[in-house]
């Protein structure tokens, strides 16, 4: 490893960390969580020196095995009656002011690609505007909730327009992959997911800024939305139809 690459593994560490801690804080400080995000960091940490996930010939990709987990746990916390209760318990203004990190991310993707381990496509300067979320964060913050002048909806609004360059940056990086459907950077292929410590990014630090943005989306409309008169009147007329009936 290289002294570029070393210090780029460090500075994503270090953001690794900070994402990790403040939604820590962001469920409570729940031991449970910390020790199973710790338990998962391990593995992947372990599996990525061992190199597991640089063999890409295998007809099921290594990599989606840093999804699933990640997915069921949050299939648990929407879908489920105690996840629910967990959900309705986080700090929305944590998981509003942890999306800040997503700057830093697009840097270290940025001397990634320099290194030559991400195509052009993955960084801000090759139409991945990520980085937009991060930046605007602080000012939605401030705004938004230090001083309470901005309205529910435009927050709602802001989440899912960043929600939406999340997801773009996660087809960018699953197309282009190198892997048998890759369609993205084929003459530099995403190999940085690959690699200790930067599965941390789709394993640990991509699936927090997800549920971040679906936990805020989902409190917000909950504490905020007030059904239409005309939906309501209409439950009231059909309710009362059957129970004539």
């Amino acid at each position: 490893m290289d002294s570029s690459t070393y210090c780029t593994s460090i500075i994503f560490g270090l953001v690794t960390l900070l994402v990790v801690f403040t939604f820590h804080q962001a469920v409570r400080g729940s031991r449970l969580f910390a020790a199973l995000v710790a338990l998962w960091i391990a593995i992947q940490c372990g599996t990525a020196l061992a190199g597991y996930f640089k063999v890409t010939d295998t007809i099921f990709p290594r990599l989606l095995l840093l999804v699933v987990p990640p997915a069921v746990l949050m299939a648990w916390l929407f879908l489920s009656g105690p996840g629910k209760v967990l959900v309705d318990r986080m700090n929305v203004d944590l998981l509003t002011m942890i999306h800040v990190v997503r700057a830093p991310v697009e840097v270290v993707l940025y001397w990634a690609f320099i290194d030559k381990m991400v195509p052009h496509e993955m960084t801000f300067s090759g139409g991945n505007p990520d980085i937009l979320a991060g930046l605007s964060t602080p000012c939605i913050y401030y705004i938004g909730v230090m001083r309470s002048g901005m309205k529910w909806r435009l927050m709602v609004l802001w989440n899912f327009l960043c929600l939406g360059l999340l997801l773009n940056e996660i087809f960018r990086a699953v197309l282009s992959a190198p892997f048998v459907f890759q369609t993205i950077g084929l003459d530099q292929p995403n190999v940085l997911i690959l690699q200790f410590p930067f599965v941390l990014l789709p394993g640990v630090v991509v699936p927090i800024l997800l549920c971040a943005h679906m936990v805020v989306i989902r409190n917000l409309v909950k504490a905020h939305w007030q059904e239409p008169k005309f939906m309501s009147s209409g439950r009231a007329v059909i309710s009362h139809f059957f129970q004539l009936k």
